[in-house]
Parts: structure tokens; sequence; C-alpha cells
């Protein structure tokens, strides 16, 4: 079953958003925040090719359309940081003090409650369009895979959520954020990214080529490469997947 609102596009259940979105786009041209939004999906995808559980209706999956000329191709790791602050912003409305694991995971706690997945389109030198794949959990309490691991809004604050009004208030905070978002004020977009951060202070542990150490994260280039420092003083540079934490 399909619902049309504007700009919107609501499904009863699909494989993945972001694979449907995709396939409307390549049959002809969508504006700027278009939306595709399922209840269910029997294939959500995650970073590093990770299923995202999630109950029938109970949470909030969708994906974005947006154009992204205006992000440069050798820095597009700042599209993740806008999206990835307007949902912890999104979520302090609720009360819900979320932070952002590097590099696009959102947590509460030391568990997770969103996941952001963003594909490029890049046409020669240039960012032509990305499709933002959110999940957010919202009204799930018993998750079977990640029951150590994963939070929700309800699960949090004890209340429950209308799942079609958290998507469009949030859609619109993606959108104002990307559309205010401009090369010339990234500064100020990285330092929010960075006083949102996940373990920002002190030495945690991390895993990179088999081999644990604690490290402390020092900076994240505009690429998305993580600068850290370990606690012997040793400088280390990673790119997502290269390193992960251990929580």
């Amino acid at each position: 079953m399909k619902t049309h609102l504007t700009d919107t596009l609501l499904l009863q259940t699909t494989s993945s958003t972001n694979s449907y979105l995709s396939d409307l786009i390549s049959q002809g041209a969508f504006t700027h925040g278009y939306c595709v939004c399922s209840s269910f999906q029997s294939a959500g995808r995650g970073q590093a090719g990770n299923v995202w559980e999630s109950a029938d209706g109970e949470n909030l999956l969708f994906s974005l359309l947006l154009h992204t000329h205006k992000f440069p191709l050798d820095r597009q790791f700042l599209l993740s940081e806008v999206v990835s602050i307007a949902i912890c912003r999104f979520l302090s409305r609720y009360q819900i003090s979320a932070r952002i694991k590097y590099p696009n995971d959102i947590f509460v706690g030391d568990k997770k409650i969103a996941g952001i997945l963003i594909e490029n389109r890049i046409v020669g030198k240039t960012m032509q369009y990305s499709i933002v794949g959110i999940g957010l959990n919202v009204n799930q309490e018993v998750f079977l895979q990640n029951r150590a691991t994963a939070t929700s809004m309800r699960s949090i604050t004890g209340e429950r959520y209308h799942i079609d009004s958290l998507l469009q208030s949030l859609r619109h905070e993606i959108l104002d954020r990307v559309d205010g978002f401009s090369i010339e004020n990234k500064s100020e977009c990285k330092e929010q990214y960075f006083s949102l951060l996940y373990r920002r202070d002190g030495f945690y542990p991390y895993e990179a080529d088999g081999v644990r150490f604690d490290a402390k994260i020092v900076d994240i280039a505009d690429d998305g490469m993580l600068y850290l420092t370990t606690d012997k003083g040793e400088e280390r540079k990673y790119y997502f997947k290269q390193v992960r934490f251990i929580i």
C-alpha cells in the first residue's frame, strides 16, 4: 500500500527505503527533500552492510533525496556531519541527550538510537545528489538481536510517539540544516559535530588491524579521517571501517 503526501511517499513495507528511492529517481527527476518512509523494511541496511532491526510500525524508517552540489566531493563527510547534528538537535527537543558515534551512529549513553546510511550520486567531480537513509528507534521497547546495544525514544522517556508527526519534524530539521549549510561556515558545523561526539573526552579502547589500544579523539577531517592520540602519545589516523570502538 502506498500513500502520497506532499513530497512524501508512505509505504507499508519495502525491502529498503534507500533502494526504493533510488529506483524512483532512476525513473525521473524528484525535488530536493523528497521523502520515502516505510512502516517496515524487510532488508533495511546500515553502515558496513549491517542489518537494521526494527519492529513493524514501531519506528521511523525513511530516506531523503538531497541535492548536494554545495558539498565539495573531497569534503563529502560534511554532509554526514550536518545530518548527524540535525538528528541530535531534534532529539534534544524531547529531552533526549544524544551523541554522535563516529562516523554517524546516534547514541544515548552506550546504546544506539539511530543510524544513518548516505549514498552519494557523483557525476564528474561534483556531488549531484545524495540519498540519506535514517532509522530512528521510536516506540520499540524489545530488541531481539540487539537488546544489549539498542535503545529507543520510548525506552528513554516512557512516552509513546506519533510516527508521522516525528517524520515531518525531523525531515524539516534536516532540510533546514542542509539548506543553511555553506562551505564558508563549515568550521561552525565541525565545531557542533565535535561537541556532540560520543566519547569525545578522555581515553577509550579501540581496535585496528586486530590490535587493541586506548586513545582519545583529537580531530576529524572534512573527508572523514579520524585522528587519534594513544595513551602512549602516539598519533594515529583512520578512515571508517579501519578502526572500531570497543564498547
